[in-house]
């Protein structure tokens, strides 16, 4: 089934829903545990994976939601409601050096690399959003990509002309050098007759 994307003021307005979430929860733990594991319940996985839908149906049909959520739009409780999702994303932000690499026309006026990220990670102007990213690497690939990154196939163009345009060599220039078996020019082989190589006698071994 194909997936939907979301319009993207939407889409940045839903993003800060997960820390809310998170920072409720971590507020809550610090007056009491047994309340912030009654409000952890906000994630599906006890009740689809551990419990297998054995419970009372606002759970049943709180997963259920979430479910036909995600078969329209791509990890959609991990982008917009997980709280441990905001959790990892918080420490992206004390990374030490940029390593997804971009060109300078991502964002403007390319948009390919923003459309096609499943997680709608870049933003159109074309920066990553480290907190967003799931390291798929989509991007990366299409960055070397000589035939869907437009930056790259301008580089390829480029490439094929110079080469088509570089002068064909002289025959002699390109040909290997033939040798004395393999010349037609030398008259012992138009004769049919190969010079052998001469041979030296051997020393004398007697020392005489």
């Amino acid at each position: 089934m194909p997936q939907l994307r979301l319009p993207w003021g939407l889409h940045e307005r839903l993003w800060p829903i997960k820390y809310i979430v998170f920072l409720g929860l971590f507020a809550v733990s610090l007056h009491s545990l047994a309340q912030a594991e009654v409000l952890a319940e906000e994630e599906p996985f006890k009740t689809a994976i551990i419990l297998k839908f054995a419970r009372d149906w606002p759970f049943v049909l709180y997963v259920g939601a979430l479910l036909a959520a995600n078969l329209f739009i791509e990890r959609f409780y991990c982008r917009y409601l997980c709280p441990l999702g905001a959790a990892l994303a918080i420490p992206a932000r004390l990374r030490m050096f940029e390593w997804l690499k971009r060109h300078k026309e991502c964002g403007s006026p390319c948009q390919r690399c923003g459309v096609e990220c499943p997680v709608q990670s870049i933003h159109p102007e074309g920066n990553i959003n480290p907190n967003e990213c799931i390291s798929c690497m989509h991007c990366q690939t299409l960055y070397w990509d000589d035939h869907r990154c437009p930056h790259m196939i301008q580089r390829r163009l480029k490439r094929e002309r110079a080469q088509a345009m570089k002068p064909a060599l002289p025959k002699h220039v390109t040909d290997p050098p033939l040798s004395q078996s393999d010349d037609p020019n030398n008259p012992l082989v138009a004769g049919g007759i190969v010079a052998a190589p001469p041979v030296r006698p051997p020393k004398d071994q007697g020392g005489s």
